[in-house]
């Protein structure tokens, strides 16, 4: 396992998982004090469609920067797919990887959170009821938001690499 191959494919993800990053950026959908219950809602739903999409397409965009005999962008998905059937316990550990890498990012985005607060109680409700309670201090969200995104690409990273290296092995003849 190449640590140079999770670097590519890390930048693969950084580039094709750009709609998570903008849905990150935005208050309204994925904080319910920015923007309403029903919005986050929304925005919780799409979040997971996107990281759903992301770890089933992680061996393409693994293979689009850090492609190898059997893992090119063409061959890919199939590999994957094939590792799923043949080696699904170390394909499943490839996930919990993942997985496990996106837990320590959730983690990391709420130590941001609470050391460089988003919200802030809005003094002008106590007059103005019609206003919003919460004052979005947007840097330090986006701050956030960055912070989820690089972390959350590394985790889909982490299992396309791994799935990567469990493809190049079987093609050589190797074990895991």
């Amino acid at each position: 396992m190449n640590i140079r191959y999770l670097w590519r494919t890390w930048l693969a993800c950084l580039i094709a998982c750009l709609p998570i990053l903008v849905l990150q950026l935005m208050p309204q959908l994925m904080r319910s004090r920015a923007g309403g219950t029903s919005s986050l809602m929304i925005g919780v739903g799409l979040l997971l469609a996107l990281l759903v999409a992301a770890f089933v397409c992680a061996p393409l965009m693994s293979a689009w920067l850090a492609p190898a005999p059997g893992w090119q962008p063409r061959s890919a998905l199939r590999a994957a797919g094939a590792l799923w059937r043949r080696r699904a316990g170390q394909a499943a550990l490839a996930l919990l990887a993942g997985i496990g890498v996106y837990t320590v990012g959730q983690v990391a985005g709420y130590a941001l959170g609470q050391a460089v607060p988003y919200v802030h109680d809005n003094p002008a409700f106590a007059a103005d009821p019609r206003l919003s309670p919460w004052i979005i201090d947007y840097p330090a969200f986006a701050l956030q938001a960055v912070v989820l995104y690089a972390l959350t690409t590394l985790a889909v990273a982490v299992y396309a690499w791994r799935m990567r290296s469990l493809s190049v092995q079987g093609a050589a003849g190797g074990t895991a």
